[in-house]
């Protein structure tokens, strides 16, 4: 049976931070990625405020059918490690700790280990997450009693939200009068460094500056802000509810608009390093196979989806990644995706490895060489989306 194509439709959108229309576009992407059901097509146009610096995809995807796709998803494999660390989260947290209080967690997957570290620090620990088998108590921040929470975190999720003012006076209701809503989110200042200008799902691309504004405008205070974060690339921001617009007059910031488009550019550019390197691996995979060498190209990314969008992958180079859910996900381009365990022989006889996800290379390197006995590096190895000096870029 043919997997069925999901376009996400787009709609209208002005500029939250300060209402206006006049945008600069500067980029656009189209990326396809498969569900449990379905794949589903995305267009991402990516525009800049002029009289702010917001920087923000219009049209956007649409709301509903976008909420339709997460909950087409799966939650985070156990068999998987956690795609953030724990340790700067709890350090952030607990100075905002309430230990006869609740917190609410948004967007954060199963309950897992942040969540039993959180121990002591909170009463109780509330579960808001849409992915259908993730066991959460609420799909919804919308779900949320008024007045029930005395912090909400969100880590990684409002770059997702194509509606930012409806999520956060969502946040705002649900919180007790003065409450804390702490957040990370990527910082488009350090975007000259990273990839994260690929991700096809973030819809908001924040500095301090726009976030804060947008915030204070649903009547959040910015009380600290901070860059040890548990992802790269990011800045970690703590907000108290005041309940009452702090920003009401019209915002004007020209400077900031001037350093989004340049961050943007310089994104660009990494994105253009990539493309020059997947050519490269292109040609050396070509060329290890015309040798009759095998190749494992490792965990299916959207760096992946890059280097075989336009290059089909010879006989003896196979697709690996630990999640056994996405073993039909390159079925559109006729690949069967292979469980390492299961090609243990192919990945030991490999002459090049090609990692697709330079965050895990080193447990994907250990990984390896626990179960083979092999060590990959030198001209035998390759890692994608990384930067000049070797530095992971996502």
């Amino acid at each position: 049976m043919e997997t069925k194509i999901v376009e996400i439709p787009l709609e209208p959108r002005s500029c939250e931070c300060c209402g206006s229309n006049d945008l600069e576009s500067i980029w656009s992407n189209q990326s396809s990625v498969a569900k449990v059901s379905a794949r589903y097509a995305f267009k991402a146009f990516i525009v800049i405020c002029k009289k702010c610096g917001f920087c923000f995809l219009s049209p956007v995807y649409d709301n509903k059918f976008l909420s339709k796709y997460y909950l087409d998803g799966l939650s985070r494999s156990k068999d998987i490690m956690l795609p953030y660390s724990i340790e700067p989260r709890v350090a952030f947290l607990k100075k905002y700790s309430v230990p006869d209080g609740i917190l609410a967690e948004i967007g954060g997957d199963q309950a897992d280990e942040f969540h039993y570290a959180l121990n002591g620090f909170f009463k109780k620990v509330i579960n808001v997450e849409v992915t259908a088998n993730s066991g959460a108590e609420y799909i919804s921040i919308h779900d949320l009693h008024s007045d029930s929470a005395d912090v909400i975190i969100h880590y990684d999720v409002l770059e997702h939200v194509p509606r930012v003012t409806d999520f956060l006076m969502a946040c705002s209701r649900a919180l007790k009068e003065n409450g804390f809503m702490i957040c990370e989110v990527p910082d488009i200042r350090l975007y000259p460094r990273n990839l994260l200008l690929l991700e096809y799902e973030h819809v908001n691309h924040f500095s301090i500056v726009t976030l804060s504004t947008i915030a204070a405008k649903c009547g959040f205070e910015l009380l600290e802000v901070g860059h040890l974060c548990s992802r790269p690339f990011g800045f970690v921001a703590a907000f108290r509810k005041i309940g009452i617009p702090l920003i009401s007059k019209t915002i004007d910031l020209p400077f900031e608009f001037m350093d989004a488009r340049s961050c943007i550019q310089g994104a660009i550019c990494q994105i253009e390093r990539v493309s020059e390197h997947i050519k490269s691996i292109q040609d050396k995979i070509t060329e290890v196979a015309g040798q009759g060498k095998k190749i494992t190209v490792w965990c299916v990314t959207e760096l992946l989806h890059r280097l075989i969008k336009s290059y089909e992958l010879p006989v003896n180079a196979i697709v690996v990644d630990t999640d056994p859910r996405r073993q039909t996900h390159l079925k559109s381009y006729g690949i069967e995706v292979f469980q390492p365990k299961d090609q243990i022989n192919h990945i030991k006889n490999s002459d090049l490895l090609i990692v697709c996800a330079p965050r895990y290379k080193g447990e994907i390197l250990d990984w390896i060489y626990t179960s083979t006995g092999k060590r990959f590096n030198g001209s035998g190895l390759d890692v994608m989306g990384t930067g000049l000096s070797g530095e992971s870029l996502l």
